[in-house]
């Protein structure tokens, strides 16, 4: 029972973080690229920043990047605090996702010898995935590039490693029995 109480609490917190850590980036993003269409905006109050991103809203009813609150005190940031902030907002999640990995692995009694090179693995595809982003941007395929390096990086900062790794142990396990 104890270890379902673990699990238990994790899966919340994986969802809590999920859904705010999508928040979050939408609403950087989507005040980002409005701002971008308003000259001036970043002058303004944040009342009527938000004001502003309100009178714009483009009416896509199934559409969530479109039709969403913002997190209000985003607006109190200036352009360059936004753009800081998204990196910050990816550095915060891909190391609270690693440590949420670990602890489901751990409650889902993965061997500490598959847990111990977890950190490796998000180091390895973090370099992996700016590699791949800094040369798709030198060779003109910034496009690609992009696309490909923001799903590495999502998929860390999600379970997928423990949808992977968990199956794969027990896989493992069974064949070495």
């Amino acid at each position: 029972m104890k270890q379902a109480g673990k699990l238990a609490i994790l899966i919340f917190l994986v969802l809590v973080s999920g859904f705010y850590q999508e928040k979050l980036k939408i609403s950087i993003n989507y005040i980002i690229e409005q701002a971008a269409k308003m000259p001036g905006f970043f002058e303004q109050t944040p009342d009527k920043k938000m004001e502003w991103i309100e009178l714009a809203r483009v009416s896509a009813p199934f559409d969530y990047y479109h039709n969403h609150q913002t997190i209000t005190w985003l607006y109190q940031l200036e352009s360059r605090q936004l753009s800081m902030l998204k990196w910050g907002v990816t550095g915060f999640f891909l190391l609270w996702f690693l440590i949420l990995n670990i602890l489901l692995l751990k409650t889902l009694t993965v061997s500490h010898e598959i847990i111990r090179y977890i950190p490796l693995l998000y180091v390895f595809l973090i370099v992996m995935s700016l590699v791949f982003y800094g040369v798709g941007s030198i060779s003109g395929q910034h496009q690609i590039a992009y696309t490909i390096s923001r799903r590495v990086m999502g998929a860390l900062q999600s379970v997928i490693p423990v949808l992977i790794l968990w199956p794969a142990s027990r896989l493992w396990n069974r064949s070495n029995l």
